[in-house]
């Protein structure tokens, strides 16, 4: 290159390269005993069964590790995941270290969001729901006891419902099964979830209603169902010709993809905002410097709204609009000096509606809608409470026909749409014609001139 061009012509390049971020939202991380033989990772990113097979666990068979039967039940869902973490717990002169030390160590690797635990003692599940509450992390567990486990044969969970990053799932097929009997899959019906759960992108999904492969689902009564559901323990049943997890719950009484959301949702803000003071030389203490972290906020809120985390602006039945997320920034003039020299920008906030989940439908309730119109009232209360009487009354069944009729008559229920006679010539005559015209505004200057305050 010729010495002169310097001369004639000066280019200087900033090569801008963003942060990148290694936090995932969607790989399980599996803990349990060394194998017997091999000297894998101490954490291990794996791709197929026969890399963990190869790392020395064995996956199968009599003589099968339990960290091998996990990821064989992990790798056995659809769609298979595309790797699973496994830190295997540490002996150094022949004391091993703590399942919850074995956590806090693999904490240290990116790239997982649940741990399941395989072949540790469920005295230790206290102590590791302890420490994944300090992260945003989550920690699935097997429950093999809870009916009959408490104090003067109470039931009780093998986690305090204190936690909300814990969840719980049963794994017996039947509460009187023995321990003998348990299918070897099901004591990790923990991984099972965990990988079907996060096969789907965070917000998009319930963590409820998942179909689980080479695990069995529980048999049990009305009032066992009901007592795990009360201890915000989670359950894989036969609904029909499904066998599905059930209530998706975490132990302190969240739903647990509520939590998953939430810590995308913070991690997502916070990357944006982070490249932006990254990538500009300088994002001023002005109104226009704290517009650009303003649209950094809205930025990460309209992608929560894309997955389906966030509820979509929506209006109510005077078509008031309830939006699905709110932003609040201050004015620069309203700071003190104070507040400029520390160069720390505060009072930003946002206020967001979640999308949440429909998980149950009042069967009983549609069933009479759909006979409002058709039947009398006496046919139709005789015909739900036969069908339904193991779950009604007569009483209840009057209540919410009266409900129905206060409905018709508020004009809610069964309205005639009286446009609808209308609505060809009411076309016809608007053809062409602008209806409605939205203008945005931006709060900053899209040219981003280096020189510009």
């Amino acid at each position: 290159m010729s010495k002169y061009y310097d001369a004639i012509a000066t280019v200087s390049i900033d090569l801008q390269t963003p942060i990148v971020d290694g936090t995932s939202f969607d790989n399980l991380l599996i803990v349990g005993p060394k194998p017997a033989s091999g000297s894998p990772a101490a954490v291990g990113v794996y791709r197929s069964i026969q890399e963990v097979a190869d790392a020395g666990w064995v996956v199968s068979g009599t003589g099968a590790d339990p960290v091998g039967l996990a990821a064989a039940v992990a790798f056995a869902q659809s769609p298979t995941p595309t790797a699973i973490y496994i830190a295997p717990i540490q002996v150094t002169e022949g004391t091993a270290e703590s399942a919850a030390a074995t956590v806090a160590r693999a904490v240290g690797t990116d790239g997982w969001y649940v741990v399941c635990t395989a072949g540790v003692s469920k005295s230790e599940y206290e102590s590791i729901a302890a420490y994944v509450e300090t992260q945003e992390k989550l920690f699935l567990y097997t429950e093999l006891g809870f009916f009959g486990a408490g104090t003067g044969g109470a039931n009780a969970p093998s986690v305090g419902q204190v936690y909300y990053r814990t969840a719980g799932i049963y794994g017996r097929q039947t509460v009187a099964q023995a321990d003998g009997d348990i299918p070897p899959a099901n004591r990790y019906l923990n991984v099972a979830f965990a990988a079907k759960w996060l096969s789907y992108d965070s917000g998009s999904e319930t963590s409820a209603f998942k179909q689980l492969a080479s695990v069995y689902p529980a048999e049990l009564s009305s009032t066992e169902y009901l007592a795990l559901s009360a201890a915000n323990l989670n359950c894989f049943v036969t609904m029909g010709s499904r066998n599905l997890t059930m209530n998706g719950k975490v132990m302190a009484g969240e739903w647990a993809d509520v939590i998953r959301f939430r810590d995308w949702l913070k991690n997502d803000m916070q990357l944006r905002i982070a490249n932006l003071l990254v990538l500009n030389p300088k994002v001023p203490y002005t109104d226009n410097g704290i517009a650009a972290v303003e649209n950094q906020m809205l930025a990460s809120l309209q992608a929560g709204q894309r997955v389906g985390g966030i509820a979509p602006t929506e209006y109510d039945e005077l078509e008031q609009e309830i939006p699905g997320f709110e932003t609040e920034v201050p004015l620069a003039a309203n700071l003190t000096s104070t507040q400029r020299a520390s160069r720390t920008l505060t009072d930003c906030k946002f206020r967001a509606r979640l999308a949440g989940a429909i998980h149950v439908v009042d069967d009983i309730a549609y069933d009479m809608i759909a006979g409002f119109e058709t039947e009398s009232r006496d046919a139709l209360l005789d015909g739900l409470l036969s069908r339904y009487a193991d779950r009604t009354t007569r009483e209840e069944l009057n209540g919410a026909y009266d409900q129905l009729l206060a409905l018709k008559s508020a004009g809610k229920l069964f309205t005639e749409d009286t446009s609808e006679p209308m609505a060809g010539t009411l076309k016809a005559k608007t053809a062409g014609v602008v209806k409605a015209l939205c203008l945005h505004v931006a709060h900053v200057c899209n040219l981003n001139c280096s020189y510009c305050f």
